[in-house]
Formats: C-alpha cells, sequence, structure tokens
C-alpha cells in the first residue's frame, strides 16, 4: 500500500487530470492516501484538494513524507500523465521488490512538451525521502532517488 505524494503550486488543472487517474489505484487498495506538498497555491488547488479527499500539506515533500501513513510512498508530478491500467503493471512489480520503481508517462502536449526530460513518477521508502531533506525540488529529487530504480 502506497502514500502518494503530489508536489503542487498553482496547479488546479493538471491535479484534476492525476487525481482522476488515482481513482483506480485507490479502489483496487494500492494508494491509500493522497497528499499533495503544496508550495502556496493561489488558484484553486485547495479546494479541488479538499473535494477529492486529498490531503494538503504546507511545508515541501519532506512534510509530506513525514506526515505519511505508509512506509512506502509514490511521488508524482502533478503534471504527470498515467496510462490506463499504470497500477496493474505497478502493483505486480511491488509485490516483492526491494528499492525505488520508476513510473513512466507523459506530460500534456503543448510547445514545451518535447523541450523537457520524459517525466516520471517514483515510488521510494519513505525513511530514503525524509534523508534528501535538503531538496526542495520535485523533480531533482525524483531524478536523485531514482537512480538505478526498476521500471514499472
Amino acid at each position: 500500500m502506497l502514500s502518494a505524494i503530489i508536489p503542487t503550486l498553482n496547479s488546479e488543472e493538471d491535479l484534476q487530470v492525476l487525481l482522476a487517474a488515482l481513482v483506480p489505484a485507490a479502489v483496487d487498495g494500492l494508494v491509500r492516501e493522497v497528499i499533495c506538498a503544496d508550495g502556496g497555491s493561489i488558484d484553486a488547488t485547495a479546494v479541488l484538494c479538499e473535494d477529492a479527499g486529498a490531503k494538503l500539506i504546507s511545508g515541501g515533500l519532506v512534510a509530506a513524507a513525514r506526515s505519511a501513513r505508509n512506509e512506502r510512498l509514490l511521488i508524482l508530478p502533478a503534471d504527470l500523465r498515467l496510462a490506463p491500467g499504470w497500477e496493474e503493471g505497478l502493483g505486480r512489480k511491488l509485490g516483492d521488490l526491494k528499492g525505488a520503481v520508476r513510473i513512466e508517462g507523459a506530460r500534456p502536449t503543448g510547445l514545451l512538451m518535447g523541450l523537457r526530460a520524459p517525466p516520471c513518477g517514483l515510488v521510494v521508502d519513505r525513511a530514503r525521502l525524509i534523508d534528501r531533506a535538503e531538496t526542495r525540488d520535485a523533480s531533482a529529487l525524483i531524478k536523485a532517488l531514482g537512480i538505478g530504480a526498476k521500471r514499472a
């Protein structure tokens, strides 16, 4: 079972799509809670979190990790687009796997899509994320923790 952590900052539009993609994983029991680590949004991100039943935490990724109920964390950038059925492959990999797991995805189409690195999410142990307290940028954290991670 996982706690999903989504770093947010004025992420209302992207968050709607990502939260909807998490529903099948929640129904299957793979994702037990969703925590949005908010960086001070002024749009409707907080309202969306409340409506979706996601916990909103200020203070960054480490604060969100400390508040998580599960030892395994699913870190997802808000603009990640998960493919249908993503949770099935991840569920099979997590059964007996130790270490980090990368979840490949896509970003919404747009002018900058081809200029940025392919997005990914990451499953990692909570203690490992908390140990990296100095890394505040979610993309940099996912990259640092994801070295050597298995693909889901």
